[in-house]
């Protein structure tokens, strides 16, 4: 694959090489009245396009060379001898800028299409009904097991999850720990006094508890 491809550039090389060639014969039969100058940017800007930059280079100066060569050998008549050389400098300078500018726009537009479809390569979709519990909301399977939702998407698709408390969830613990002020579960301070700790509370709650002492310094620094 990467040969044919490499021959396939090689073979687009040569062609805008032989394109070069007869468009300078051509400027060269029909003599210095008519211009070509422009016509010398469509090769230049085929081979930055198809080949890459540094090939493009090289066709801007065989282009700026083939020019010259026509200009020297069409009798133009010049009054002095810098002429010629400043006017195959110009036109060198402008090839090589033609050549960078679509090599330039080559490069942005290929890096864009990879950013915009690198994240999408990435995305499994989920399509179709998908069963819900309507009260503790896990989603059955194709298997027929039910999972929490955490778990059915990992599995099907590429996304993973990381875990916190909103203030919804945050303050419904707090009422349920009778808990009135954040500053009660901060590291140091005493065991809340008013804390309903009965025999129905779980173990769960008590996790989750612990969790809201380990994130709620945070929370309670950036609300203060």
């Amino acid at each position: 694959m990467k040969d044919h491809f490499f021959s396939k550039r090689k073979s687009i090389l040569m062609v805008i090489v032989l394109s070069v060639l007869i468009l300078g014969l051509t400027d060269y039969i029909t003599g210095y009245e008519l211009s070509f100058f422009v016509f010398y940017f469509i090769p230049i800007a085929i081979a930055a396009w198809w080949v890459g930059p540094t090939s493009s280079y090289l066709i801007a100066v065989l282009s700026s060379i083939v020019w010259f060569l026509c200009d020297r050998y069409s009798s133009r008549p010049y009054s002095r001898a810098i002429p010629p050389y400043w006017n195959v400098t110009i036109r060198l300078l402008s090839f090589l800028i033609i050549a960078y500018t679509t090599s330039k726009i080559r490069f942005l537009l290929s890096k864009e299409r990879k950013t915009s479809q690198g994240p999408f390569r990435q995305i499994k979709t989920l399509d179709g009904l998908v069963p819900i519990c309507a009260d503790c909301k896990k989603i059955r399977n194709d298997r027929g097991y039910w999972q929490r939702v955490e778990e059915y998407l990992s599995e099907y698709t590429d996304a993973t999850f990381t875990h916190g408390l909103c203030e919804e969830c945050v303050g419904k613990l707090l009422k349920e720990a009778g808990i009135d002020n954040w500053s009660q579960l901060l590291p140091g301070s005493d065991r809340p006094k008013r804390a309903k700790f009965d025999f129905y509370w779980t173990r769960r709650k008590m996790s989750q508890i612990g969790a809201l002492r380990a994130i709620l310094p945070r929370v309670w620094k950036s609300t203060s």
